[in-house]
């Protein structure tokens, strides 16, 4: 983390906030017009001259407050070691942490950490959340991991902030000590639930861990906040194969059935995907839905009776979604089932004409053949097709077993026509 970034996150760890200007009773009547004026400076980026009027305003009042927000415009200014020169100038009349919070960033800023660690140990309250936070930082900059896990650690048990445990559950994993940030994070869920970054944080060890399980039960409290996060629970349960979990998640958190179709289709519950295809069908008319519908009571049964009802559904599809899919899925179950093969042949020549090379379409076209008993045909249909699929090689066995049996019958029985020798 740069410093700079660290100015606006620890400055005022104290309470005391000088964005906000409490500056109390007027000093002069136009105050508040430098005030103002030094705002507008400061917001369009101007801080040089920001850093001119909060210093008028400083002299003019005496008030603390405009002079931390001088050395803050220097800050920005980098101007580093003029924010130390100012600060020891401001410092040596009186005592202001703020001030001296300043300076410690700007030492930081230098690079001077061991200065900057002496400043903190000689100067600060050691009571002081600020003390052990940059202790912590500036040892973890040095490479002293242990060493700053312990004033990490003096720090989160001075004040059980949540950007406390945030910073000792980093220390504590440069240090590998990933059950034990899994130990201090999941006692914080259970105390005041999923706070998004607490929940974040534990899903990136839990990822780290190659957890997945757990990073999906992360992912998923944090889906209250992001519902993105539900999908991303849902697809580490899908790689799992965590599928109850998958559906239950689903259906608490009411996603889209579309998931839970293909949830059951994972899982090989094809009626119960068939059903919600169905549903979905009902719902918004969408034929492709109709056709997933086809496809799932297909595959749970495949009986002569569950054909006709695909093969006339698909036939109202096929009207609508003309695609080789549909044409090959349709044609085939008239071949497969005897119902009407030469129609078969006719949709499947409709899928090939789309997609010449698709051997499954290929596949059916020979299997077409074979069920109107021309195996000839079939095979030099399916004859050069190789392929590592169980049906297709099914089929290529048994047309050749066919081909094989007629040429068999066909081929003419010579001792039929030759004489006995007496």
């Amino acid at each position: 983390m740069k410093i700079k970034n660290l100015l606006f996150l620890l400055i005022f760890l104290a309470g005391c906030s000088v964005k906000q200007l409490q500056t109390g009773k007027k000093a002069f009547p136009q105050e508040d017009n430098y005030i103002i004026k030094a705002l507008v400076y400061e917001n369009s980026g101007d801080f040089k001259e920001a850093a001119k009027i909060y210093m008028f305003l400083y002299k003019k009042t005496d008030k603390d407050v405009y002079y931390v927000k001088y050395l803050d415009s220097l800050f920005a200014l980098k101007k580093y070691d003029e924010v130390i020169k100012k600060a020891d100038e401001f410092l040596d009349e009186k005592c202001n942490d703020e001030i001296f919070k300043i300076k410690i960033f700007a030492l930081l800023e230098k690079n001077e950490l061991e200065k900057a660690k002496e400043e903190l140990l000689n100067n600060f309250n050691k009571k002081d959340e600020f003390f052990y936070s940059m202790m912590s930082f500036i040892l973890m900059k040095q490479g002293k991991y242990p060493d700053a896990l312990a004033y990490s650690k003096s720090n989160y048990a001075l004040n059980h902030t949540k950007r406390n445990l945030l910073n000792l559950t980093d220390i504590l994993i440069k240090n590998k000590k990933y059950n034990e940030a899994i130990a201090y994070l999941n006692t914080r869920l259970k105390e005041k639930g999923c706070e998004y970054e607490i929940c974040i944080k534990l899903a990136q060890i839990y990822k780290e861990l190659y957890d997945y399980k757990r990073v999906a039960e992360i992912y998923e409290k944090i889906g209250k906040f992001d519902k993105k996060f539900y999908l991303l629970a849902l697809n580490y349960y899908m790689n799992e194969g965590e599928y109850k979990n998958a559906v239950k998640l689903i259906k608490k958190h009411h996603l889209d059935e579309e998931y839970l179709m293909y949830i059951y289709d994972e899982m090989g519950k094809y009626n119960k995907a068939a059903l919600v295809a169905m549903n979905l069908y009902l719902k918004t008319k969408d034929l492709r839905y109709l056709l997933k519908y086809t496809i799932y009571i297909y595959k749970a049964s495949d009986d002569l009776k569950t054909a006709k009802e695909v093969v006339n559904k698909l036939k109202i599809i096929e009207k609508k979604i003309k695609t080789p899919f549909v044409y090959n899925f349709l044609g085939y179950v008239l071949i497969d089932k005897n119902i009407n093969p030469k129609e078969g042949l006719k949709y499947i020549q409709k899928a090939i004409e789309m997609q010449p090379d698709n051997i499954e379409y290929i596949d059916s076209l020979a299997w077409g053949y074979y069920k109107l008993h021309d195996c000839k045909t079939a095979w030099e249909i399916i004859k050069d097709i190789n392929s590592s699929d169980e049906i297709i090689n099914m089929h290529k066995k048994k047309i050749k077993r066919c081909l094989n049996d007629s040429e068999k019958n066909n081929r003419p029985n010579k001792k039929r026509f030759t004489k006995k020798k007496k």
